[in-house]
């Protein structure tokens, strides 16, 4: 029997944030359905990030009517957490856990290809400084070592040592621009889709779980939960006549939302986007899922990651149409157009991903 090669992929997997377990799920499948390879992600929980994710349980805000909910919905929060558990256990083959970077020191060398990304995992910020192994430097000259749309963010904290790690490994592709790195590198740079992007429709409907609840809806997801962007969630309800599901942290249900859902996993987070009439949300991941079931979606403007938003709307030629003078944005996009674009990208995405396997496994 021919031993398949062997990949491992390094990003931001195992938190309780739906836009990392997707693209998580999304690469690892991708690579897996794609080439044929032996593809499962490296456990690797940084401990900045594990600190952070667990924080988030508590409600860190000076807006005191959260805390009420957020009582109330602490079950069903933990539920939530035992969804993403059960996500990562049955829908992504994982290695073994490593809670330190040092602890996979010798590690790469089980693999043949090693890709990290997507998602920002070069992000000091994230991370509390540069994370080594989110550049591969645990691995040895035995495995090929490429990015796939990775991100350093807004951030250029530690910038001389980034590039010096970056510029390290085999191939480089990231997602949003990022001009000092590229013209820092000294190196070709590539630029590819985020992975949620690779599988196509189909491929989530197939993994989505419908919500019980039938009929019409505005399905809402906020990054950043602020009485403004519900204001505007308000505004949008009346004016359409559809009610509102919130997909929430903390059980906090303003005026204008219907039905505030805590305990969604990742699947469920899918179904609610795929079953919607209408998207608002800040987030760059709900306006990825907005797009990929074609749905009608406003946008509020968030103050962070801005560059991630700018990037999408440039590559898919969203047009954005300023509502109350900027207040927030409705997306207009040609289905059809963005399709194209996206089978393009994709191609690219591709090409460049077989060829690091074909080099991987020894090929020219």
């Amino acid at each position: 029997m021919v031993k398949r090669m062997k990949t491992g992929i390094i990003t931001f997997h195992f938190v309780n944030n739906y836009g990392g377990a997707l693209q998580a799920y999304a690469l690892r499948r991708y690579m897996a359905d794609t080439f044929g390879v032996d593809a499962e992600l490296i456990d690797y929980r940084n401990w900045f990030i594990r600190t952070t994710d667990a924080i988030r349980m508590l409600p860190v805000t000076a807006n005191y009517r959260i805390y009420g909910p957020w009582l109330r919905a602490y079950p069903r929060m933990r539920r939530r957490r035992r969804l993403f558990a059960a996500f990562m256990k049955n829908r992504i083959s994982r290695s073994r856990r490593y809670d330190f970077g040092w602890q996979l020191n010798g590690h790469g060398k089980d693999y043949d290809l090693l890709i990290c990304g997507s998602d920002q995992i070069w992000n000091p910020t994230l991370t509390f400084g540069l994370a080594k192994p989110y550049f591969l430097r645990f691995a040895g000259p035995e495995s090929r070592r490429v990015s796939y749309a990775a991100s350093p963010g807004p951030s250029i904290r530690d910038k001389d040592k980034m590039l010096a790690y970056v510029r390290d490994l085999d191939a480089v592709s990231i997602r949003e621009s990022a001009e000092w790195l590229e013209q820092g590198l000294g190196k070709p740079v590539e630029h590819h889709i985020d992975p949620t992007l690779l599988l196509p429709t189909e491929a989530w409907r197939s993994m989505a779980k419908a919500p019980a609840e039938k009929g019409e809806y505005i399905v809402s997801y906020f990054m950043q939960q602020n009485d403004k962007a519900y204001g505007y969630l308000e505004q949008i309800r009346r004016e359409t006549g559809l009610p509102v599901r919130d997909i929430s942290r903390y059980g906090y249900k303003p005026a204008g939302v219907d039905e505030s859902l805590v305990d969604v996993g990742p699947e469920d987070f899918v179904g609610l986007f795929a079953s919607a009439t209408r998207v608002c949300t800040n987030s760059f991941h709900g306006l990825v899922f907005a797009l990929i079931f074609n749905k009608p979606v406003d946008f509020v403007p968030m103050h962070r990651f801005g560059g991630r938003i700018e990037y999408l709307c440039k590559l898919l030629n969203l047009k954005r149409v300023p509502v109350d003078g900027g207040a927030y944005y409705h997306i207009e996009y040609d289905p059809a157009e963005k399709g194209r674009i996206l089978e393009g990208e994709r191609r690219r995405a591709h090409d460049y991903l077989e060829r690091q396997v074909g080099l991987a496994g020894g090929g020219n």
